[in-house]
């Protein structure tokens, strides 16, 4: 089991980082240390008590002593968030959840690894991208990233940063669905060709993917359809962030349950899932 930190700590950075998105770094040595690719924290005010509950956000990037975690301003919640400065203190509890499933097994690793973000669904993509390209086995990683406009892209400039550290070995493709940057249309578009045309198949592929239900169910439809693994990161709003309160339950397929599905706590048994394992809607 995870170990998880509960601490009140020092906002370093809290700023805009695209249209309506928050950016805010946090000063953890030790969620920075043990976070994996995936994971989440859970955010609160000190002192606030509307709202009273923590806010689930997933980590963006871990250095040696902090981590930052971007954010849509959506609610009363964030949108208290945002008016934070540097200096004042945060409550963070994590890390939390099951994060991505890489396997250590080099038969069986991902060399043409395709990464899929629609929206703010980007923030779990930098770690992961990071940690297979630290790996060189990692032929090449590929990042599609969708956005309803060009001014929702958060923090590409740190996805840049990393491609160009690795060159040749990371591709970010985007999509924008007004047509005001990359491709005009869905993200599922640039899916659909980056597995043709770059000739990914079981062997030496598999997708990850976050973003809203929708576009997941798509993904990995799409994957499925091209004989590829798949695995998702879900939205799913949470209120405790551990388990307690089964406010953020998916289905599942369960093949001993009386009508072959059963309910998962995205907190905990997710928020990333095996897609073939999801009972979509």
């Amino acid at each position: 089991m995870n170990t998880i930190f509960h601490q009140t700590v020092k906002i370093i950075r809290n700023e805009l980082a695209a249209e309506n998105t928050w950016r805010v770094r946090l000063a953890s040595k030790e969620i920075a240390e043990s976070v994996k690719p995936g994971q989440f924290c859970m955010l609160r005010i000190p002192g606030v008590r509307a709202p009273l509950l923590g806010r689930p956000l997933a980590i963006f990037r871990a250095e040696e002593e902090s981590v930052d975690v971007v954010y849509a301003v959506v609610g009363h919640g964030t949108e208290q968030l945002s008016r934070l400065v540097p200096g004042q203190e945060m409550e963070i509890w994590g890390p939390l959840g099951n994060g991505f499933r890489l396997d250590a097994d080099p038969v069986n690793w991902p060399t043409r690894p395709l990464l899929v973000g629609g929206g703010i669904g980007q923030t779990p993509m930098y770690l992961l991208a990071k940690t297979f390209l630290e790996q060189e086995r990692t032929e090449k990683v590929t990042f599609v990233w969708g956005c309803r406009n060009a001014g929702l892209f958060a923090c590409l400039e740190d996805l840049e940063a990393l491609a160009a550290q690795y060159p040749g070995r990371m591709e970010i493709c985007l999509a924008t669905d007004d047509g005001s940057r990359g491709h005009h249309g869905f993200v599922t578009d640039l899916e659909k060709e980056i597995i043709a045309a770059d000739q990914l198949h079981a062997g030496n592929a598999c997708v990850y993917a976050c973003g809203p239900e929708i576009m997941l169910k798509n993904v990995a439809k799409t994957a499925a359809a091209a004989g590829l693994k798949c695995q998702v990161s879900l939205e799913t709003p949470m209120a405790c962030g551990m388990g307690i309160c089964f406010t953020c339950v998916t289905k599942c397929k369960d093949p001993d349950a009386p009508d072959g599905w059963d309910y998962c706590r995205t907190c905990t048994e997710g928020p990333v899932f095996d897609a073939e394992s999801l009972l979509w809607d």
